[in-house]
């Protein structure tokens, strides 16, 4: 064996290339590199893996190699996105043994021999009763576009609790807002909740969903999205005139306001009545709503603020999001359950915070009292009476309709009852604000899932107690189980995979 040496010369002139960057990774490499990075973090998307990989190799990745690289990732790990409608029906059997009471359907078609998937519903047990229980009757209904390969929608039906936080009490999948799927979701909603003596749900101008409260709820007080009757109004109507007095319009809780601000409306475009009555037929303004409902929003924001809330999920095969929204909701009440058991006092101190704060900068509301619950209070500016108000503490209303819409003591009742030294301003607040109501909302527990829904996971051999399962033996719910989530054959995707 010979070994030759060759020494080189030449002076070495060429420049550090641990700059230079790479072009040459493919969706395979990608893929495996990104396995890690989407254990950790789930809701990874391809930009942040992205720009992760080119952080840490130091290289120029086109996006669209993420994106498929990512995908093969999400495969591997999830599995594929063909398997995820008949994964839905483990869910379903999974959420029936471990929270009973809970509505879980899933509705399928059959073309041409073959069973195709539908639609979708979930509800809770523990939301279910949490609402009926602990919020006020009033429903946000709206759906979300989906970003992955299977091209639906997922509407949501969500409440608020005392603090008006964001409360979820039900979801679901279908392809399309047709009448028919908008119906078909109303109506799980409606079998999900049971009769209700008072309730209000708000929409967003969608006349297929409008259609289906009216056929399933018809005593329900119908609402719409005043920011979104704008937004339709400004691309018909331009002008200052709707801008000035249309928003008052919709606070204003008294008809006569009502009336005075729309006349002014109405002077300067006259054809904006017709267009109202053609397009927005629905409650939008305060003066209309029912003093039962106890909320005074006019805008549907817990629409957006449920769209934010899942955003991270929303390209998730269906069973993983289905089950990435109980997990969320789980630890959510969870979170809401801690707080309310350290909260002392009848009405929640938020609430409380929140009048003492509105009780300052009174001065310009005169309050002279007639009796020991009635009092008259004048608005002044400059000087002058601008408007006269009565107040009636006992009865928790004021001529001006806003304790009696919100629940809460308007500026007129604040300047009535603050004339005293340490009022127990608990007394004038309405029982949906109690501290009881909030501990009621979140009670329940969105159970615990033993099953890994996917990756060839066993869930049987995961299962607690006999006791956790109420008192069923494995081979009972094995049974009961195989009858739920048996699939019909292969189940197909409706609507088109990309």
């Amino acid at each position: 064996m010979y070994v030759q040496i060759q020494i080189n010369k030449g002076t070495h002139k060429c420049p550090s290339k641990s700059r230079v960057l790479g072009r040459m990774a493919s969706q395979k490499w990608i893929a495996e590199r990104a396995i890690p990075l989407l254990k950790d973090n789930p809701e990874m998307g391809p930009k942040a893996v992205k720009e992760e990989l080119e952080k840490k190799y130091n290289i120029k990745i086109p996006y669209q190699t993420v994106f498929y690289g990512r995908q093969r990732a999400v495969d591997k790990l999830f599995g594929k996105w063909d398997d995820c409608f008949d994964y839905l029906f483990r869910f379903k059997a999974e959420i029936e043994l471990r929270s009973p009471g809970s509505v879980v359907e899933i509705d399928t078609v059959t073309v041409e021999g073959k069973v195709h998937f539908s639609r979708f519903f979930c509800a809770f047990k523990a939301s279910i009763d949490g609402f009926r229980d602990g919020c006020r009757p009033y429903i946000s209904v709206d759906s979300t576009a989906l970003n992955g390969e299977w091209n639906g929608h997922m509407p949501a039906a969500n409440a608020i609790d005392g603090h008006n936080w964001l409360y979820p009490i039900a979801f679901g999948f279908f392809d399309s807002e047709t009448k028919d799927n908008w119906t078909w979701f109303m109506e799980q909603l409606g079998k999900a909740l049971g009769p209700m003596n008072h309730l209000a749900i708000c929409t967003d101008a969608c006349k297929g969903l409008e259609a289906a409260v009216k056929k399933v709820f018809p005593g329900a007080e119908q609402r719409e999205c005043f920011r979104h009757l704008m937004k339709n109004m400004k691309k018909r109507f331009t002008g200052n005139a709707y801008a000035k007095y249309m928003w008052p319009a919709a606070r204003a809780c008294t008809v006569e306001k009502f009336n005075k601000l729309m006349d002014k409306v109405i002077e300067a475009y006259p054809g904006v009545v017709p267009w109202l009555k053609e397009h927005h037929s629905l409650l939008w303004a305060r003066s209309g709503f029912k003093e039962e409902i106890k909320c005074d929003f006019i805008n549907n924001n817990l629409a957006e603020s449920w769209n934010a809330w899942i955003q991270a999920h929303k390209d998730l095969p269906l069973d993983i999001l289905a089950d990435a929204i109980r997990h969320k909701t789980m630890v959510l009440f969870e979170k809401r359950r801690k707080i309310s058991k350290a909260l002392k006092g009848f009405i929640l101190p938020a609430i409380i915070h929140q009048l003492n704060a509105a009780s300052k900068g009174l001065n310009h509301l005169k309050a002279t009292k007639g009796g020991p619950n009635q009092a008259e209070v004048i608005v002044m500016y400059n000087d002058e009476v601008v408007k006269r108000h009565v107040v009636y503490l006992d009865q928790h209303e004021c001529t001006c309709r806003e304790w009696q819409v919100s629940g809460k003591p308007c500026p007129h009742a604040l300047a009535v009852i603050t004339a005293e030294r340490h009022p127990n301003m608990e007394q004038y607040v309405d029982v949906t604000y109690s501290v009881h109501k909030f501990q009621a909302a979140y009670e329940g527990m969105i159970r615990v899932s033993g099953q890994k829904l996917r990756r060839g996971s066993s869930f049987f051999h995961q299962l607690g107690r006999k006791e956790d399962l109420g008192g069923k033996g494995r081979r009972g719910l094995r049974d009961a189980w195989r009858e739920v989530a048996k699939p019909q054959g292969r189940l197909l995707a409706r609507a088109v995979v990309n």
